[in-house]
């Protein structure tokens, strides 16, 4: 009954995330006019910029959402931690070969947002265009990630 409950509400708020993160960037992408800013080179030519309206509550989601998924992880870690030093029981082999599994997945995909993100930061120009593609690259594997996971929950069910 308690397992079913946090399922319930896990998946919930999942879906709630997802929804603002798709209002968020249909906002940056489908609404309003781009304001237009003005750069002046050295020789003194000024361009035009476009600017997306809705960029900055873009970047502050993703800033949001990386906080919330650094900090859940963190308190996750402790709390199980702490749950394994209170217990001291002995864990069967099959949990332990699947922590092992967890801790390594943990690793990889922290491996890969690394590596992502050093080679965004020495492909694009400008810090803006890294912000720009690194959040674009985030949002299309968390899109992939839900997709294949709803995909998989289907399929087995």
């Amino acid at each position: 009954m308690k397992a079913e409950l946090y399922s319930n509400i896990s998946k919930y708020v999942l879906y709630a995330f997802a929804a603002i993160i798709l209002v968020v960037f249909a906002l940056f992408f489908f609404a309003g006019e781009p304001l237009i800013l003005e750069q002046t080179s050295e020789a003194g030519e000024v361009t035009e910029l476009p600017y997306p309206q809705f960029m900055e509550p873009s970047l502050y989601l993703c800033y949001a959402m990386c906080a919330i998924a650094l900090i859940l992880v963190v308190v996750f870690e402790v709390v199980a931690n702490v749950k394994r030093v209170a217990c001291r029981t002995r864990v069967e082999d099959a949990e332990e070969k699947a922590n092992r599994t967890l801790e390594l997945a943990k690793r990889i995909a922290f491996i890969s947002l690394v590596v992502i993100a050093v080679v965004l930061y020495f492909v694009v120009s400008s810090k803006l265009d890294f912000v720009l593609y690194l959040q674009y690259a985030l949002f299309a594997i968390s899109a992939i990630c839900m997709l294949g996971s709803f995909a998989i929950s289907k399929l087995r069910s």
